[in-house]
């Protein structure tokens, strides 16, 4: 009866191993944490892929491979949504959609990086630096489906009525609040120094903070909810009673 809880526990974990890839492998093997400057000349960005071209590759093809686990870990989120929202599913479904298409992005810009790797001594420094700024452009301006995501997740953990809500109310108000903020990537393309270029301060250290302790604390309190609507489950089941929200029919006098 209880299976449908054991999914959702080992789709949730896939969070965290998403962030531990896509942290060791795009981050770390990939030398995006941090970028380089867009300041930088094109030849140094040549040179960075002719000598790292092994690394980078191996990065990448990690990264795209477990991209997907971003995906998983948002049905896993959608799955208690569904039981915040009852009936209803445009929540649920509007987060998992936003999930499933961030992973697009992520593709899309390590499939950049990984063509400028593949074969670097053919390609001249202006492409190579072009390949690196798109795939920066691809990854920062698609901020808007994990916004999509953060928004309609936070609408429906506001929305829980119960005494203790499922997940706090804060961190439904972080997640509003970091999804807004992803809107000043919007003026990363206008900047190669300060602040809003893509390895500035607010574009990228806090911007990228932001989201990375955001990940992780929601999988923490959704692993919580998911316990807590097991136990809910088995009590009803315990005492014959109907699922929350069902009206069973009354009997014929």
């Amino acid at each position: 009866m209880l299976d449908e809880f054991k999914y959702w526990r080992l789709c949730a974990w896939a969070g965290p191993l998403f962030m531990a890839v896509f942290i060791g492998f795009w981050g770390l093997m990939g030398f995006n944490l941090p970028p380089f400057s867009a300041a930088l000349p094109a030849e140094d960005i040549g040179h960075y892929f002719r000598e790292n071209a092994n690394t980078v590759r191996l990065g990448m093809v990690i990264a795209m491979t477990f991209a997907v686990l971003y995906m998983v870990w948002g049905l896993a989120i959608a799955k208690v949504v569904e039981r915040v929202e009852g009936e209803s599913n445009i929540l649920s479904t509007l987060a998992l959609w936003g999930a499933g298409l961030t992973v697009v992005p992520i593709l899309v810009s390590c499939s950049g990086w990984l063509a400028g790797a593949y074969r670097p001594e053919a390609l001249s420094d202006p492409v190579l630096q072009l390949l690196y700024d798109w795939s920066w452009l691809l990854i920062d301006l698609g901020y808007s489906v994990t916004t999509l995501q953060m928004l309609a997740l936070g609408v429906a953990f506001l929305s829980d009525k119960r005494e203790h809500p499922l997940i706090p109310r804060w961190l439904a108000w972080y997640g509003i609040w970091v999804g807004v903020s992803f809107a000043a990537e919007c003026l990363m393309p206008f900047f190669k120094s300060g602040p809003f270029e893509r390895a500035g301060l607010l574009n990228f250290w806090i911007e990228f903070s932001v989201w990375f302790v955001w990940c992780p604390t929601l999988t923490f309190y959704i692993l919580a909810a998911i316990k807590r609507l097991e136990a809910e489950k088995l009590e009803r089941h315990a005492a014959g009673r109907p699922p929350a929200g069902v009206v069973l029919p009354q009997a014929a006098e």
